[in-house]
């Protein structure tokens, strides 16, 4: 199967096709539908029909082209950055550019060929949608709420107050679509039932985790869920004297992280089996703030679980039998 590395940035991309006949091919385009329509010319008059298409994850501007090239019957992967940072400094390469970032995507395909990538359901993809812009339209309201606090100005007060009255209406209304949406999807709808019964996750929280994880079943496991969440520790051991103090990876969805440190605090004071838990953390002389990211942890295993297999949450099955009364 031929291969085809791609190299992304907001407005353009640039494309290097290693031929299944050893012959590799460069080209540029634009970041834009008829920039993708140029590409599958491009690619047709090349000679490719079918072909693994690799891409970054990088920012949003991956996902129009990922799901160009899947509806178009080819295999698209999405890796993450670091994975081909580390595959470009193995390689020993000392440049770079757009055109060899390309060339290196495409060998790292080549060689390791990652998992195909899997595009979200029109009804996935649009919650994701209303809940990203309700976080935006949450952080703009902070940033003019600051403004409001700082000003002084008659006239700038007056403007502040109209944009914040314009975004608090903008909130409501996208509340209000995010609940009818969940309203017209049974399946959606049942997923946030299961997730609000764990304790500290309420319905806002479950529906922002529900729209940031991808497709349940691309996950082989809870630890490679919590691996994508970026909630795993990292060691760092070497012979035996260097004993670094392990830290949370943080290599996945930051989006995720932050939904979930608020209902892991939560979890801690209000559930007495998470309490114990946590305890016993603490016994064992952990800080604070690894506590904290192990509860995180936790809390995705149970997330994992419950739509995994579509069952409400036991505590007992997930803290041990003493969790059963609560």
């Amino acid at each position: 199967m031929d291969i085809l590395g791609i190299d992304l940035a907001k407005l353009t991309f640039d494309a290097t096709v290693q031929t299944t006949t050893g012959t590799q091919h460069y080209q540029a385009f634009p970041n834009t539908p008829e920039g993708f329509i140029q590409l599958a010319a491009w690619l047709a008059q090349h000679g490719v029909t079918a072909l693994h298409a690799c891409m970054e994850a990088t920012n949003i501007y991956w996902e129009a082209l990922a799901t160009f090239l899947h509806g178009q019957g080819h295999t698209v992967s999405v890796v993450n950055p670091a994975r081909i940072k580390g595959y470009a400094q193995a390689t020993m390469q000392r440049n770079k550019t757009d055109k060899l970032d390309s060339a290196i995507i495409a060998a790292f395909c080549a060689t390791h060929h990652p998992d195909a990538w899997q595009p979200l359901t029109d009804a996935h993809r649009r919650l994701r949608a209303l809940v990203r812009h309700r976080d935006d339209l949450l952080q703009t309201r902070l940033q003019q709420q600051n403004r409001l606090r700082d000003t002084t100005d008659a006239l700038v007060i007056e403007s502040l107050k109209a944009v914040l009255a314009t975004i608090a209406t903008q909130l409501k209304q996208v509340a209000c679509r995010i609940t009818e949406h969940l309203a017209a999807h049974a399946e959606l709808r049942a997923s946030v039932q299961l997730m609000t019964a764990v304790v500290g996750i309420g319905v806002v929280t479950a529906t922002k985790l529900l729209a940031e994880f991808a497709a349940i079943d691309q996950y082989e496991s809870a630890k490679s869920a919590a691996a994508d969440t970026g909630v795993t520790p990292s060691h760092f051991e070497s012979g035996t004297s260097v004993r670094r103090r392990p830290r949370m990876s943080k290599m996945g969805n930051a989006n995720l992280r932050a939904a979930l440190y608020v209902p892991a605090i939560t979890a801690i004071r209000c559930c007495p089996a998470f309490k114990a838990f946590a305890e016993r953390l603490a016994a064992k002389g952990k800080p604070k703030k690894v506590i904290i990211g192990a509860v995180m942890r936790k809390l995705v295993h149970v997330i994992y679980g419950v739509l995994k297999h579509k069952t409400p949450y036991d505590p007992a099955k997930v803290l041990g039998p003493t969790a059963a009364a609560t």
